[in-house]
């Protein structure tokens, strides 16, 4: 006869967040239809979500490049206005994908990704980041009621996004991928 199971170990908590990353591409591509209305939903949510946070939307060349020129030129003025309170916008090189690019400023910046994208051609690289995923709908975003948070080695944990939502970045992380102490 089998002894008693062993308790999971309790959860470690949710990495704090400094930032919001949006993958503006994955966003524009969810439909070919209102590239700057649907980012506009996304950074509207951030707002609301989480109001102390800075917000960074990248965009690859290619994805803009495939949008109208009123939009193009939506971008253009979005990626010069450093407006404080503002979503920070960057247009990515020619040849160079958006994925890079946000995995880096979220590690960088402890930021929380918005992609439908799982970032598995750059498994090292989304290694401490945390993910959450959304539909779009008319005019509506609806993000996942968890994210994933991509942990060493080749593992992830789910994580509520209301424990996320009140996780302040001053607190610990408990994260020992964490290096910025």
């Amino acid at each position: 006869m089998a002894g008693p199971k062993k308790p999971a170990p309790p959860p470690e908590p949710p990495p704090p967040l400094g930032a919001i990353v949006v993958d503006g591409a994955n966003v524009i591509a969810s439909s070919r239809f209102q590239p700057i209305e649907r980012l506009d939903l996304v950074e509207a949510w951030c707002r609301v979500w989480r109001p102390d946070l800075p917000v960074m939307v990248f965009v690859d060349h290619a994805t803009a490049m495939r949008c109208q020129p009123p939009a193009q030129q939506v971008l253009r003025a979005r990626c010069v206005d450093v407006t404080p309170g503002r979503a920070r916008y960057a247009v990515c090189p020619r040849g160079e994908p958006a994925d890079e690019h946000v995995l880096r400023h979220a590690r960088e910046h402890r930021g929380l990704v918005i992609s439908n994208d799982r970032f598995w051609e750059h498994e090292q690289e989304r290694v401490g980041t945390v993910t959450v995923q959304f539909r779009l709908q008319g005019t509506s975003f609806e993000p996942s009621g968890e994210a994933t948070w991509f942990r060493p080695p080749n593992s992830a944990v789910r994580v509520a996004l209301a424990a996320l939502r009140e996780r302040r970045a001053e607190e610990p992380s408990g994260d020992p991928s964490d290096d910025s102490a």
